[in-house]
């Protein structure tokens, strides 16, 4: 027998207020998500209201019974990320605050097949014990978690529900061109198929119509894809939970809408899309319905949105839902580019996560570093923290960055020291500039003094502060002001916006 035990049921009501849905769906899409990790081609839902439970049963790998033991270590398992979208039984471990009792069947290929009960008894304590397996399972391998709630209890799920939960939050996997083309040749090979009380779950017909439009690859460069999609535009305005664009990670939606792509079409509501791209899944919150802010997390979510953005912009131009760039011949852009990019190049080193954000500008100040040549006699030891240099003297660079003896970035360089490890050369580059490009969009729609598509900061010309700048001619200000709000909203998020907003515009007024 074990026993979880501290302050447990605090912890489980902290995770399921992190969580933006019923308590209810959180502990279907978690359990569904752990059995996807699992390799699971069968996911079946079954609600018995007359007995007051409800079932998932999978036919993926099973747990072996260190598996299983850590399974019912509530601690130990929300630190460990689960192989694709789920952290280890966190679904069953939400549905201790509404069960008198959770049953879980774990069963292998070696031949282990055991079952649990496990409950939650107060504030402190989650004993759990062996229990005979109820033969849940009938497959040859899988894991099943039966939630058996108190009689009193009104009906938990029924089957509109549980329809709902998995096509909100699954749709990918049900969808027929993402299943063939991408997900049975790359994750599911045995794709996936879902099963509420043994009905097989389909897509509605008016999704199944949405997805024939516009199916597109996303690629960092020729031939490095990271995703896949496609995009629609309908004549009438779209269902709520329908409207935008999603974001999914091995079939599952992580996010929903426009705020986090950075663009607004004239007519969101007519417009609905999804992504999937598999290598988000490594920057997820546990919730795993956002991404984490951290330098490292933040500098791969902004890199994947910018080429997302490439990708979607000349889609929605051709829908004539966004304006291609507009300039200004009122005042010249080129020398607030050239400010911004002074006042970037003087803060960037306290603000690294926004590199991927920004145009690396190739004229720079000419820097020294060394390079390993096995040729040349010892120069140097490996050290953390590298900055960026481009361009090549002496050597057969072709402009890709090459470590320099200092900067704040992840990463290695060689020191010089007076006792060398490694051989080595100088070499001599310049060093890439931040930069950035500014354009115009009128939107009075909307309440945003800008936003950002690719590396181009989009000026809203629509909004009443820049009519007001205008008229007192004021615009250079106005700009450089909402570059500074704009850029402040993809820090880190232990760090202050006012903070950032103060550095640039005190920087700005330096000079």
């Amino acid at each position: 027998m074990g026993e979880t035990k501290f302050y447990l049921k605090k912890l489980l009501e902290n995770i399921r207020d992190s969580y933006p849905f019923p308590l209810e769906e959180t502990i279907v899409i978690e359990i569904i998500a752990n059995a996807l990790d699992s390799k699971a081609s069968e996911i079946r839902l079954y609600s018995n209201l007359l007995n007051h439970h409800f079932t998932i049963i999978d036919n993926g790998e099973g747990m072996e019974e260190n598996s299983l033991i850590e399974y019912h270590n509530i601690a130990a398992s929300l630190k460990q990320r689960g192989k694709g979208i789920g952290f280890a039984g966190l679904g069953a471990k939400l549905a201790l605050l509404i069960s008198k009792e959770i049953i879980t069947e774990s069963k292998t290929r070696s031949g282990f097949n055991k079952a649990t009960s496990w409950r939650l008894t107060g504030d402190q304590s989650a004993p759990w014990d062996y229990i005979k397996a109820p033969g849940l399972i009938k497959t040859v391998s899988g894991t099943a978690v039966q939630i058996n709630l108190p009689a009193t209890t009104y009906a938990f799920l029924n089957n509109s529900d549980l329809t709902k939960y998995v096509i909100n939050h699954f749709f990918p996997l049900l969808d027929s061109k993402f299943m063939e083309k991408i997900f049975k040749k790359y994750v599911y090979k045995q794709g996936v198929t879902f099963y509420i009380n043994d009905r097989i779950v389909t897509l509605p017909a008016e999704q199944i119509n949405i997805s024939n439009h516009k199916f597109f690859f996303i690629s960092l460069k020729k031939d490095d894809y990271i995703g896949v999609g496609f995009l629609n535009k309908s004549k009438d305005a779209l269902p709520e939970d329908l409207r935008g664009i999603a974001v999914s990670t091995f079939g599952k939606v992580i996010k929903r809408g426009w705020d986090w792509i950075g663009i607004t079409p004239r007519n969101p509501s007519h417009i609905t899309g999804l992504i999937e791209v598999p290598k988000l899944s490594e920057i997820l919150t546990t919730n795993k319905i956002d991404f984490l802010k951290d330098l490292s997390s933040l500098q791969k979510y902004y890199k994947y949105r910018t080429t997302i953005q490439k990708t979607l912009t000349p889609i929605l131009q051709e829908f004539g839902e966004i304006t291609r760039l507009e300039t200004k011949e009122e005042y010249d852009l080129k020398l607030i580019e050239r400010e911004i990019d002074r006042v970037l190049s003087n803060i960037i080193y306290d603000f690294p996560e926004l590199n991927p954000l920004l145009d690396r500008k190739t004229k720079g100040e000419v820097v020294k570093g060394i390079i390993p040549d096995p040729n040349s006699p010892p120069i140097g030891s490996m050290s953390e923290g590298v900055d960026i240099i481009t361009g090549t003297k002496g050597g057969r660079g072709i402009g890709e960055g090459l470590p320099v003896t200092e900067g704040p970035f992840q990463g290695e360089r060689i020191d010089p020291n007076l006792d060398p490890e490694i051989p080595g050369r100088e070499h001599e580059g310049k060093k890439r500039k931040p930069g950035v490009m500014i354009g115009f969009e009128d939107n009075p729609q909307r309440l945003d003094l800008g936003w950002m598509v690719e590396n181009t900061i989009l000026i809203n010309k629509g909004h009443p502060a820049y009519i007001k700048a205008m008229g007192n001619r004021a615009e250079r200000f106005h700009i450089i002001f909402a570059v500074s709000v704009i850029l402040s909203s993809f820090l880190e998020e232990e760090k202050s916006p006012q903070v950032f907003i103060g550095k640039f515009l005190s920087n700005w007024g330096k000079e």
